[in-house]
């Protein structure tokens, strides 16, 4: 068995987290609890400056009040000229957690591309991000997994919908056992069988076994308390395809999903931000976490390193994530316009022996658009349109690099794989209004 970690608890991700990424981030809690909806409104001023206070109270009793001021010079452009010089527009979109954090930067960093759209995002999940999109309640969907073959059949007659990868992220087991400050090791088969109830115990043998002599003697003998998701997942649909892959029992009796799943054992808490609240604040637990909200809380949720199929311990980081990512796509992407329900990053990478750094658990985050946004929306108009794909082109370019509130890597998200950039532009560049191509030069 071969042991390979990057990273320790402070500098696993390998950007140091500010205090203005741990405010921006962790506002997806305050958003997710209540209710799933935040708004971001642009205001300008001559020097365009950007002033946000955010009151962090979520997984501790401490309220950190933070007056941010940064100043943009303007000098971020989007790589795709909109057919209108000048857009004004309220475009909304809805979907996954595991975006959220990044989204959340992206529409404040935005702001100073196109002062003048106004976006909200909705963060239900990707399974209700699934649903909105295809109800035509969202300019664009977002989802962590692409449609099932009955979801690709249940959309409006006559439509088609665009899977356009924009992020990408890893799933990690969070855990909180008091005492214990060492990152554990866990194999897809031990986690599949602490979530389905087989193993209770902090101390069984099965864990105890793939840690070093000195952490398994810390192990203590006190149940295992499970969280999940309790909302169709994304998340929980890569994490659920990786226990499936790894357990022939999981994947005969429970399987995978972005609806809800029946999970044998444990407690349910709402989106991403509520495992983390839930494994933060419960001594002996374990969660399946998106990174993020692990980054925007360092030294609170711990977590631990998954074996990949070379043999190494991985411990989540940029840098292995990012491995997967192109492990996971350089047998090519699904065509720009076909359904994408059998491409998974976890299931091409999961037999994978020949890349012995990647981190297992690493998936792509979608955005869901029409190829005809006309057609399918009879209340979007032409500048919605603009200002959906001008946003979404900015976020598969100069959004993966860099933004005035915080850099994108620090909150934990590598940038995207040249192949799918490639793939997104070309996708964008194909979508329609009635017709028209609707970015510029398509």
């Amino acid at each position: 068995m071969n042991l390979y970690k990057t990273g320790t608890s402070g500098t696993t991700i390998g950007l140091a987290v500010v205090l203005v990424v741990v405010v921006v981030a962790a506002g997806a809690y305050i958003a997710l609890n209540s209710g799933g909806t935040t708004t971001t409104t642009i205001t300008t001023t001559s020097t365009n400056t950007l002033v946000s206070t955010t009151t962090n109270t979520l997984v501790s009793t401490t309220t950190n009040t933070l007056v941010s001021t940064t100043t943009s010079t303007n000098t971020l452009t989007s790589t795709i000229t909109s057919t209108s010089a000048t857009v004004s527009a309220s475009i909304v979109g809805g979907g996954g957690t595991l975006v959220y954090p990044i989204m959340q930067d992206w529409i404040n960093t935005y702001s100073f591309v196109q002062p003048g759209i106004q976006i909200t995002y909705n963060a239900v999940g990707s399974g209700k991000g699934i649903q909105g999109i295809t109800a035509g309640l969202y300019n664009f969907g977002e989802s962590d997994a692409p449609l099932t073959s009955a979801q690709y059949a249940g959309l409006p007659s006559g439509s088609n919908l665009l899977t356009i990868p924009i992020s990408d992220s890893g799933i990690i087991p969070a855990y909180n056992i008091p005492g214990i400050t060492a990152h554990l090791n866990f194999t897809g088969n031990v986690l599949a069988e602490i979530f389905y109830g087989t193993i209770t115990q902090w101390n069984d043998p099965r864990i105890a076994s793939l840690q070093s002599a000195s952490v398994a003697a810390q192990l203590p003998a006190h149940a295992i308390q499970v969280y999940h998701r309790s909302d169709g997942s994304g998340t929980m649909y890569g994490f659920t395809q990786y226990l499936s892959d790894s357990n022939s029992t999981w994947a005969k009796n429970v399987g995978f999903s972005t609806g809800t799943i029946a999970w044998p054992v444990g407690v349910g808490c709402l989106h991403n931000a509520g495992v983390a609240q839930c494994v933060a604040g419960n001594p002996y637990s374990i969660g399946p976490l998106e990174i993020a909200y692990e980054v925007a809380n360092p030294g609170q949720i711990n977590y631990g390193a998954v074996r990949n199929h070379y043999g190494n311990f991985i411990l989540a980081n940029l840098t292995n994530i990012s491995e997967a990512l192109a492990a996971g796509v350089k047998n090519g992407l699904p065509s720009s316009d076909t359904q994408w329900s059998s491409y998974s990053v976890i299931q091409q990478t999961f037999n994978d022996s020949a890349d012995k750094y990647i981190y297992p658990v690493s998936t792509f985050t979608y955005a869901l658009v029409y190829q005809d946004l006309g057609a399918s929306y009879a209340s979007t108009t032409q500048v919605q349109a603009v200002a959906t794909l001008d946003f979404l082109s900015w976020v598969i370019t100069s959004g993966q690099a860099t933004g005035p509130v915080a850099p994108t890597t620090t909150l934990g998200y590598p940038p995207l794989p040249s192949t799918a950039v490639t793939l997104d532009n070309q996708l964008l560049a194909s979508i329609t209004y009635n017709g028209t191509p609707v970015l510029s030069g398509s």
